[in-house]
């Protein structure tokens, strides 16, 4: 798709120009912050990729957005290079890329662990500290809250996930349950 082509090549680039570590988080930070910018406010959003506003009034809005974040400069460059060829609408697409480019580059994976109930700093301490030996990578664990899983934690790493909850086993449990009753239903016909 060509939104994924644009993205990479805009988050790699931006990536490429950012020299230190604790910079590219900065830069990930500041794209975030646009990003959520765009989702909660829509009509920032059309102002940005409709036409019919002028691109002086465009780049003076994005001035004043940078400032109020105090976006890094190769932030600003990338933004202000968005709204010059009309690309603001794939910023979540970069924002994506980004994200796995910082990852890539400091080492990390993101892990987005679901639970019943709130994990205390001690359990989240634990399960980082077993994630980084298993998966040889820096765990960024974002954590949630999801009552209707009863017990036990699901963990999403990338495309991978490890369901332990208690409502997974009922659900696993009842699959087993009705696969046994079919097959004795069908022998014992």
């Amino acid at each position: 798709m060509i939104e994924n082509q644009i993205g990479k090549r805009f988050a790699e680039a931006l990536s490429g120009s950012i020299a230190d570590d604790k910079s590219l988080q900065t830069a990930l930070e500041n794209l975030r912050w646009f990003q959520d910018a765009f989702q909660t406010e829509p009509s920032l959003n059309r102002f940005f990729i409709h036409p019919s506003f002028p691109r002086e009034n465009k780049a003076a809005m994005l001035k004043n957005m940078c400032h109020r974040v105090s976006a890094l400069d190769e932030v600003r460059n990338l933004l202000k290079l968005l709204v010059d060829r009309n690309k603001m609408v794939f910023l979540k697409n970069i924002t994506e890329f980004f994200e796995n480019a910082v990852a890539k580059r400091l080492n990390q994976v993101r892990v987005n662990v679901s639970s019943a109930y709130p994990l205390n700093d001690k359990q989240l301490k634990k399960l980082q500290s077993n994630l980084e030996k298993i998966l040889g990578k820096n765990a960024i664990i974002e954590a949630n809250v999801d009552e209707s899983l009863i017990g036990g934690l699901r963990l999403n790493v990338g495309s991978l996930v490890a369901d332990a909850t208690l409502k997974n086993g009922l659900a696993l449990l009842k699959q087993s349950i009705e696969q046994e009753e079919v097959l004795s239903e069908s022998t014992s016909g």
